[in-house]
């Protein structure tokens, strides 16, 4: 990695776009998200982030500077993105670059390996979107630290001022409003040099009429004003009474503008969910991802449409719905702490269940209850449907669809033990089916196994489960009261289900079952391989005794 200069400032996020302004009083009066609010979504939230044009960055958020191992995220703007990215994952971040043509095109994610500033490797997953920078293309890069996804426990990166604070304008003038002293950041703000503004009246100056007594009175007012060269500047001024005149400090708010403008631009773009909701429940601030991903988009362009985040259904990890004090929103206005990575499911209102991986704190802390809350999120409804895919396959049959062995030992010991709700264990071997392997082919016989799986679970009750132990042999677990010859009965038309003709191409197989019965009835302390067991032996009494025929087996 290419080596950094040294860069003496101590802010978390940076951005090329320039100076910002302190508050005005000392104190923080917020009915709505600030620019730094912004930045503090960026900050707080689970991506590293930056934007680069001509493959250089110009914004870097802290948590990306945090992961590099920067001192501050001033010492990356102005790098080559290559200098962070290992040559061996270069070629793929680039790829996925060119295959962007038009802002919001995103990139597929992949897996690469940044270079820290300590030369360490740190495993990440990029993607790239492309979107604009003060009305140019740019490309924003989203690292997601894979190590950080497998398991975050501290709370999310400090929050950091947005922009750098810069050297202010600073006037003086007579009561009558000439100007007596006119700084150099003045003569930069509104390109006139001070030959040029001392003696002149403050309006002409400043390119815009002030009452000066008045904006002394309020202490602070935000004005557009006008340089020299006629180009417009929003400013915030400050006016003070001084002797016999007045003082006012002039802080350029343009490319604070343009910075917000940058940024939400880039929180746009992000394919990140990111909400801000205010301490009553509403929705102050929310992305375009948010909004696809929660079926929030109304289609009229009204991206400001404010709704009450109380008023979603969300669920927990295993479907149940959530009491809205139970809910991680909920839970951060109450206490303060932050939520990482819960997963909830929330209803859209198209019926649909979308699964969140959601994380959220307090935007500003210090402010206790009062304090908005940062909430971000991304669509894990694919992968959670893969990790049931999965668990599914694990636990049961792929030719059946029905509960593998690990399954039914697992339901054994949950339905005897647990329960106690478990009547009888019943081990059934299909008779004949090596001869139909041997003589029809094992399509054949896949279609004779099949069959029998529907019909033994067209045979059993709602709360019996079914399963199939391997080739041949099949389980039914029976729950309930069985009494007064109730279970032999059963039994009996259990075993005639499964003798009923199978239909195959050609022809029509008559076969049967051979089952073995283990019951369960009062205190039997026999383990779910013990039961399996024996009700496999009481099936092999049966096929000695007989095919198609059912033996109970002694305890």
């Amino acid at each position: 990695m290419r080596h950094r200069a040294p860069f003496d400032g101590d802010d978390d996020a940076a951005t090329g776009a320039g100076p910002g302004h302190p508050h005005d009083d000392g104190r923080v009066h917020r009915t709505h998200v600030p620019v730094a609010g912004i930045s503090a979504v960026l900050d707080h939230g689970p991506d590293g982030v930056g934007v680069h044009q001509n493959g250089r960055f110009v914004y870097v958020n802290a948590v990306a500077a945090r992961w590099l191992g920067a001192r501050s995220a001033r010492e990356l703007i102005g790098l080559e993105v290559s200098s962070i990215v290992h040559t061996r994952s270069l070629p793929l971040v680039l790829a996925g670059v060119a295959s962007l043509h038009r802002p919001g095109d995103v990139s597929p994610a992949v897996r690469a390996t940044v270079v820290r500033a300590d030369g360490a490797d740190l495993d990440v997953e990029v993607l790239s979107t492309m979107t604009t920078w003060d009305g140019a293309d740019a490309y924003q890069l989203v690292l997601r630290d894979l190590s950080e996804r497998r398991g975050r426990h501290e709370a999310l990166a400090r929050q950091a001022a947005l922009v750098d604070d810069a050297g202010d304008a600073v006037i003086s003038t007579t009561r009558s409003g000439l100007v007596t002293s006119w700084n150099p950041a003045a003569a930069r703000l509104y390109r006139r040099p001070a030959h040029l503004a001392l003696a002149s009246p403050i309006e002409r100056a400043l390119g815009t009429s002030i009452d000066l007594a008045a904006a002394a009175e309020r202490g602070v007012v935000h004005a557009a004003h006008h340089a020299m060269d006629g180009s417009l500047r929003r400013v915030r001024v400050g006016v003070t009474g001084s002797g016999g005149g007045y003082v006012l400090i002039c802080s350029d708010e343009s490319t604070l503008h343009r910075s917000a403008r940058n940024l939400r631009t880039a929180i746009n773009a992000l394919q990140t969910g990111v909400l801000v909701v205010d301490p009553n429940g509403w929705v102050q601030t929310v992305n375009l991802a948010a909004r696809r991903i929660i079926g929030r988009d109304h289609g009229d362009g009204d991206a400001e449409r404010r709704f009450d985040f109380h008023d979603l259904d969300v669920y927990d990890a295993d479907g149940e719905l959530l009491p809205i004090p139970d809910r991680p929103v909920s839970r951060a206005m109450a206490s303060g702490l932050p939520t990482i990575g819960r997963v909830v499911g929330v209803d859209r209102p198209d019926g649909a269940r979308v699964w969140l991986s959601l994380s959220c704190q307090p935007l500003y802390p210090a402010e206790g209850q009062r304090s908005p809350i940062l909430v971000s999120f991304h669509d894990v409804t694919a992968q959670r449907a893969t990790t049931e895919h999965l668990a599914f396959q694990a636990a049961h049959d792929a030719l059946t669809g029905l509960p593998n062995r690990n399954h039914i030992l697992e339901t054994i010991n949950a339905l005897h033990h647990d329960a106690g709700v478990l009547r009888a264990v019943l081990f059934i071997d299909v008779d004949d089916l090596k001869t139909v392997n041997d003589t029809f082919g094992h399509e054949v016989g896949d279609l004779v196994l099949q069959t029998t799986a529907s019909r033994l679970c067209r045979a059993v009750r709602g709360d019996d489960v079914v399963g199939r132990l391997s080739g041949d042999e099949f389980v039914a677990l029976l729950v309930g009261d069985l009494r007064n010859g109730a279970l032999d009965r059963f039994v009996d038309r259990i075993r005639r289900v499964l003798a009923e003709p199978v239909h195959i191409p050609g022809g029509t197989l008559h076969l049967g079952a051979s089952i073995g019965v283990v019951d369960t009835d009062g205190h039997d302390e026999r383990d779910a391989n013990t039961l399996l067991r024996d009700a496999d032996a009481a099936m092999y009494e049966a096929k000695a005794t007989g095919r198609r025929v059912s033996v109970f087996a002694k305890h």
